[in-house]
Parts: structure tokens; sequence; C-alpha cells
């Protein structure tokens, strides 16, 4: 059965780790076109379009380098075009574009579209069709936002659409030149409303996937185009467990695209990844499928169907065991045999693709456990020296907390050496806080009892002190007093003044 079954990109706890990953997808930018044009970004957010999208940025969910690049590393090899397949805690999941439209809501129904015609307007974006000009993302940053201000007020809407397709839908490096073919629909915000940048963003997010196995291997890190916030957005709602460490859903009775829903720091360790599959139990939530996981049964619209699919009986295969409710926790998944040759091909980069791993570029980079964007220790982004609103996920490490709690107790079987040190630290680290606090409440009090006692010895003193005086000062007065009155014998042993006794 293994050998009529995909194979793993990597054997399990063999998957490769990096530093960083630059992300193109740059929620910053959005941040940007907000402050310097507000009311032609308020615009496009009235928008249903890209309404959806653009509130990613301001929920101020982050990115995670480590949970994306965990799961590529963890991806089972097709020959399918139009969707990619990884495994969890030995269950496959699937991404195609059925779950890519439920998590970002963008049109994929393709449909012809003439862009051949336009309307001159003679405003800076008929300018740049006409004399085949060259802008990007970068040149709008450093140049053109600051020009815009003596555009037309269409030109400036036009703008922050394009923005939002180059920086975010798309994901594309900086230095990419717009299309013009993306001019042109924008010339046209009904034609531009009905282009399905659903269909051509997902395509292009798996041909950056594709892009990125050659690069898996590279400790330092790499650069990575594409919609990546939707893949990871995905991941958090295909694992529930990822959504609880990752962050945390806005509303509850949320109806509308998954991906304008979640809010969070993103922070998620390699260690908790592998934590949290090592203790993953029986009865955990897995949605194999994405909108279609209630009753188990696999279920593909005719919107997400592609003519030109190639055919994989191992897929097939999968999906019968997935709807057969198949137990895969026993399930030891193959791997790709790989020579060292085939990844050294991944140090071959292009030099547009290396100018666009400075940090400086705008990309969406991640150090540590920083978010998307050049980031403080603390978390807090800054772009351009500009003070940049905090969304503060508080309660972060209290959810880590309770899930692996709630995954240690969970009756799974024996736990290994390192899971066991690491609940053992857990509740040390726990135990060693409430030990710090209460002993230095115990201090404080007995600081302050301390100062009360001190004090009132002190004024007790004070008062034995006034007393002793007050009583040396009154012996002193009565010894006075004595000496200066004659005594009684003294008076009565005077000589007599009587006349009797005196002499004729």
């Amino acid at each position: 059965m293994c050998s009529e079954l995909p194979n793993r990109l990597y054997g399990e706890g063999l998957e490769p780790q990096v530093k960083k990953i630059n992300n193109s997808c740059r929620l910053k930018l959005l941040e940007l076109l907000r402050e310097k044009m507000e009311p032609e970004y308020k615009e496009v957010m009235k928008d249903p379009l890209f309404s959806h999208i653009m509130v990613i940025e301001e929920n101020g969910l982050k990115f995670s380098a480590r949970l994306v690049h965990s799961f590529l590393c963890r991806e089972l090899m097709t020959s399918k075009k139009y969707e990619k397949w990884f495994s969890f805690a030995r269950t496959p999941l699937r991404f195609s574009l059925q779950e890519y439209h439920a998590v970002t809501g963008l049109n994929v129904k393709l449909e012809k579209i003439s862009v051949v015609k336009w309307t001159d307007d003679m405003g800076f974006w008929s300018k740049m069709i006409k004399t085949n000009g060259r802008i990007n993302l970068k040149l709008i940053k450093e140049k053109y936002l600051e020009e815009s201000r003596s555009w037309t007020w269409v030109d400036r809407v036009r703008m922050i659409y394009l923005c939002v397709i180059m920086g975010v839908v798309m994901g594309r490096d900086e230095k990419v030149n717009f299309p013009h073919l993306y001019m042109k629909l924008a010339m046209d915000l009904e034609k531009l409303r009905r282009y399905p940048w659903g269909l051509y963003s997902f395509d292009f997010l798996l041909k950056s996937i594709d892009k990125a196995k050659d690069k898996l291997e590279k400790k330092e890190g790499y650069l990575m185009e594409g919609f990546l916030f939707a893949f990871q957005i995905w991941i958090m709602e295909a694992i529930p467990a990822f959504g609880e460490i990752c962050g945390r859903k806005v509303r509850s009775n949320f109806t509308g695209p998954m991906c304008g829903n979640w809010t969070g720091c993103a922070k998620c360790s390699y260690q908790d990844i592998i934590d949290l599959e090592t203790l993953f139990p029986e009865e955990g939530i897995l949605h194999s499928f994405m909108d279609f996981h209630k009753d188990g049964r696999v279920v593909c619209s005719d919107d997400f169907v592609r003519k030109d699919e190639k055919k994989d009986e191992r897929v097939d295969l999968m999906l019968d065991m997935i709807q057969r409710k198949h137990d895969w926790k026993k399930h030891v998944w193959g791997v790709v045999e790989t020579t060292s040759s085939e990844m050294d091909e991944g140090d071959e980069e292009s030099e547009q693709e290396e100018e666009g791993e400075e940090s400086e570029d705008g990309s969406e980079t991640e150090f540590g456990e920083s978010s998307h964007g050049a980031s403080t220790a603390d978390g807090a982004a800054t772009v351009s020296g500009r003070k940049k609103r905090k969304h503060v996920d508080l309660g972060a490490a209290s959810r880590k907390k309770k899930l692996f709690c709630d995954l240690g107790a969970t009756p799974k079987g024996s736990i290994d050496t390192n899971m066991q040190r690491f609940l053992e630290g857990l509740v040390q680290s726990s135990l060693a806080v409430f030990g710090e606090k209460l002993s230095q409440q115990i201090t404080d009090r007995m600081d302050k009892l301390e100062t009360v006692v001190t004090d009132r010895l002190g004024t007790l003193e004070s008062e034995v002190t006034q007393l002793r005086t007050a009583l040396l000062l009154a012996e002193m007065a009565g010894k006075t007093d004595e000496e200066a009155a004659p005594s009684k014998s003294r008076v009565d042993a005077g000589p007599s003044k009587s006349k009797n006794n005196t002499a004729p």
C-alpha cells in the first residue's frame, strides 16, 4: 500500500530548518498607502474586490516563516499541476484552488475579458501604457507616492488597486515591473473586478512553492514570492491547533473569506511544530479539505476543475482512503530519493532575487520570533521610521501553554524523552514564576512590616527619652529648692532675741 501512495519530500524529523524567509507579500505597503492616501485608500476598501484581503493588515496578523517553511518540507510529491498535498501527523492535507478560494474569496472563474481596448484619459497611467513605461513597487514608494499629489483622483485610486495586486495578491518582488495588462485593466474598474485574480495568484503561488524546493536547505533563508499569507491561513484553518498557537479569530460568527477573520502575533517555533505533531491526539481535528470536511465527503465544484489537470492514481487512492476514514496514524510515508546535486541547484539564485533579500527593500522577513517586516525584539514593526500601530497579542503565551498542557493530558500513549523534558520544563517554569511572585510579595510585606516596626520603635525611643529628660529635670529642680530653703532644726537652734535675756 505504501508504494502506491505519494512520497514525502523529507522524512519525518529530517525537515531542514532556516533562519528566515524574505516574504514578498508586503502588508506594510498597505499601511503606507493608508497613511499617505487615506481618502483614496478608503475608497478602495469600500470595493468588495480586495477589501477582505486588505483587512489582513488592519487585523494585525503576522507572518510565520517557520510555519510556512515547515509545511513546504512536508509536501507529498504528486504529478498534479493545480494542487499540492502535505502531511501533518501522517494525515494528508490538500491545498487546491478550492481551499485557496475558501481562504481568499478571490474570483477563480475564467472568462473572456477584452483588455486590448481602453480609454485614454490623458492621465498618468494612460501615459505609462502609451509610452511602454516601467513602474514597480519600489519606484512607487521612493518617487511616485509623493508625485501622485498632482495626479487625478481616479489615477491615485488606480495606483492603490495595482499596489494591492502586485504587493499582496500576487506577492511579487518590489523590483518587478507592473505588467501593462494590469494597467489596462485598471483603466476600467469593471474589467478589473471581473478578472480571475484568484486563479492567477494561486497558480503563481504554486510555482513559487515549486521554485522554493531547491532552497529549503539554505540555512540563512531564501526569498519567496506569492500570497504566502493565504498559505499560512490555510494551515491555521486546516489544523486548528496551529490557529490557537499563531493567533485567534476576530469573530466567532464570521461568514466571509477566512483571511479576513484572523489576528495574532504568529509566534511559532520549530520546536512548537515538532511538539504539536508528536503530541497530536488521535481525535485531533485535521481538515483534509476546506469547506467540505464536516461530513468527510470529498466534493469538488466545477468552478475548481481545470481541463488540463493531470491524472494521478496515487491521489485518487488518497481521496478514496480519506472518504473511507482511513486511520493514518500508523502510516509511514515514503521519502523522495534526492541527490546532492539536485539540492545544489538551489544555490544558483538570480541577481534580482539576491537583491530582494535586503531588509530595506520592504520584503516581509522573519528573524527569530519576529513578525512580518523589519521588527524589533518586542515584535513592534516599523516602516521607514514611522510609528506603527501595535496589535498586541496578549493571550499568545497562555494559549500555547494551555494547548500543550491539554495535548499532554490526552491518552495518546507514551511520550518521548524530549516531550517529557518540554512538559517538565513548562511546569517548572510556571512554578518558578509563581515562586518568584510569591517571594516578591512576601519580601515586600516584610519590608513594609520592618519599616512600620522601625518607625514605631523610633517613636517609642523618642518618647522614652523625653520622659527621662522630664524626670531628670524634675529631680534637679527638687534639689535646687531644698538648697534654697532653711531647715527647721536650724531655725529652732538660732540665738534668742528676747528682752528678758538682755543685760541692763
